[in-house]
Order: structure tokens, then C-alpha cells, then sequence
């Protein structure tokens, strides 16, 4: 796949000025749109060279990403244009600021308030997808998500580079579903969409979760459809929520929990729980501040001394003076 070099300009707009990162079959660039100084985006290029010369497939592709540019949520970036350059089909998204997931996993300690935190985040994005019947043009993995410097949840854009193999000439193939391996259930592998539901995106969402709490990505497990206890990974997992992900981490879908109001309860349930937990222990570190014999009398001293100092300042101020 040959690539751009920093500082062509495609379509007489984009500026290339660095790459953001590279997958299979495509890059992703940072692009500068020199008509207004300043303006930043993300550009994918997609090696779509199978399908260049279809017209129908073509008008096809541009069709979805029509309708998913007029897509407007706070929580995706957006697909602002899309060309064909250089036999390659170029999109362009929204630059979303923020630090991806997957180097946030392996940078930070384990944390079960952010993690549930992430899924409860997660959750939300995947309702609204799913509501709005438009789930299948997304990808949830670690490389996808954004959280920016408050802690929000975002993703990267809609699975741009993915969506041309569920593009044919016929139209959009509904029997297939856009995902990574280590992340989606087996019924996505099966195309199986008879048994695609609320269920297969709690998997996928469990599955960011686990990897979060664990730092076990799905590269380093023998059986991507296999997930041990995460409380068996580290001790210090609780096991309600390794109970949790063990459940909705099912090969058998049967066994998973069903839909999404369950499974954010179960979440809500065990942040108030880890939320209890902590603050009990900021309490206890005061209380064991107060009791201890040597600071109370280290504060006393120091309180005396600073009643006497107050007081000879107010000698000095109103009878000397």
C-alpha cells in the first residue's frame, strides 16, 4: 500500500502533517484543512483497489458514509468528506482529542471504579447505536476508544476502514458485522444475525473491561473466545465484577446477561459498592490521624503557641499603639 508522504494535499484541502497509526489495509493520517489555518482532522486511506472499477459498488460505499456523515453525536467523530484518491477511498473525520484505550490500559493501575466507570460510558454509546439501528458500522476495541482529560468516553469515528467489506454491489450485506477479533461474541463470526442482540454488545463492552482490568489483551490468550477469571489474573479484582464479566463473557449467549438495563444495573451496583469502599477508607486514615497520641499533642503546642502569638499582636495593636 503505498503512502502519502507529510505535507502532500489531497483534494486541493487536506495537508498531511503527521501519521496517527496504521492497520491492515489502511491508514490513518493527521490532516490540516489549509483553507481554514488551524483546522485538524483525521484521514483514513483505504486500499478499496478489489472494487475500484464497479461504479455500482462505488456509488454503493459513498451511499453508507452519506448517511453516516448526516450522523451527529457528541460521542463519535464525525465523518466530515470522502473521495477517491489515487485509487484509494480517502475519508475524512473529526479529530477527537484524547488518549486512546489501549495506551491508557498498559500506562495506568487497576482501577474497578474507572473501569466500570468506562463500561457504564460504553453502555451509553452503544444504546444510542443500537437504538438508532446503526451498531454495525462501529468497532469497539481499545484502538477505537478516546477518553479525554475529564474521563469522558468517545470513539474514534465510525469503523471507516472496515466498511467497504460490508459494501456490495447489491447494496449493504446486513449479514455481516464489522468487529476485531478478541472483542466480538462467536455469533459475529458466524454472520449469524438471527442470534445478534443486546447480548452480543454486553459481550463486547465486558470484553474492553476485562482487558482494562486485567491488562490481558486478546493477543495474549491462547483461545480469543476464552476469558480465565479476571479475579484468577489479580488478586486484588473483586469478584463481583470478575463474576460479572465471567458471566457476560459467555461463549454461549444463552448464558449471558440479556440486555442492557440488567447490565447497567449490575455496573451501578458494583460502583456504589466500590464507591463505599473507598470512602470508609479516607475516613478511617482521619480518624486514625485524630487518635494517634503524639500528633494530638504536636497540635496542641502548636495551637497554644498560636493563641499566645494572636494575643500579643493584639496587645501590641490596640493598647501599645
Amino acid at each position: 500500500m503505498e503512502k502519502f508522504q507529510i505535507g502532500n494535499v489531497l483534494n486541493n484541502r487536506y495537508k498531511i502533517i503527521g501519521t496517527y497509526k496504521v492497520e491492515s489495509g489502511s491508514i490513518l493520517y493527521k490532516v490540516e484543512d489549509i483553507r481554514f489555518i488551524g483546522s485538524n482532522w483525521l484521514m483514513y486511506q483505504i486500499d478499496i483497489s478489489e472494487y475500484i472499477n464497479s461504479n455500482i459498488y462505488i456509488n454503493n460505499l459513498f451511499s453508507t458514509l452519506s448517511f453516516l456523515s448526516k450522523i451527529v453525536y457528541d460521542k463519535i467523530g464525525k465523518i466530515a468528506d470522502f473521495f477517491i484518491e489515487k485509487g484509494y477511498l480517502i475519508v475524512v473525520c473529526e479529530e477527537i482529542n484524547g488518549t486512546l484505550l489501549n495506551e491508557l490500559i498498559h500506562s495506568s493501575s487497576i482501577n474497578i471504579t474507572k473501569a466500570v466507570k468506562l463500561g457504564l460510558q460504553l453502555l451509553e454509546i452503544v444504546k444510542f447505536l443500537y437504538d438508532k439501528n446503526i451498531i454495525n458500522f462501529v468497532d469497539i476495541n481499545p484502538e477505537n476508544i478516546v477518553i479525554d482529560r475529564q474521563g469522558v468516553v468517545k470513539i474514534l469515528c465510525f469503523a471507516v476502514s472496515k466498511i467497504p467489506s460490508i459494501i456490495t454491489e447489491k447494496g449493504l450485506d446486513e449479514n455481516k458485522f464489522i468487529g476485531t477479533l478478541g472483542y466480538i461474541p462467536p455469533e459475529m463470526i458466524d454472520d449469524d444475525k438471527v442470534n445478534i442482540g443486546q447480548h452480543t454488545y454486553i459481550y463486547i463492552i465486558s470484553s474492553v473491561i476485562y482487558e482494562y482490568i486485567t491488562k490481558l489483551s486478546p493477543y495474549s490468550r491462547e483461545d480469543p473466545f476464552f476469558f480465565p477469571p479476571a479475579s484468577s489474573i489479580s488478586p486484588i479484582i473483586p469478584n463481583q465484577i470478575s463474576s460479572l464479566l465471567e458471566k457476560c463473557l459467555s461463549y454461549n449467549y444463552n448464558n449471558r446477561i440479556k440486555t442492557f438495563k440488567e447490565f447497567e444495573k449490575k455496573l451501578l451496583a458494583i460502583l456504589k459498592s466500590e464507591t463505599e469502599v473507598e470512602e470508609p477508607s479516607n475516613l478511617n486514615i482521619f480518624t486514625s490521624i485524630i487518635k494517634n497520641r503524639a500528633f494530638m499533642i504536636i497540635f496542641l503546642i502548636i495551637f497554644v503557641q498560636f493563641i499566645i502569638i494572636l494575643i500579643l499582636l493584639m496587645y501590641y495593636f490596640f493598647i501599645l499603639l
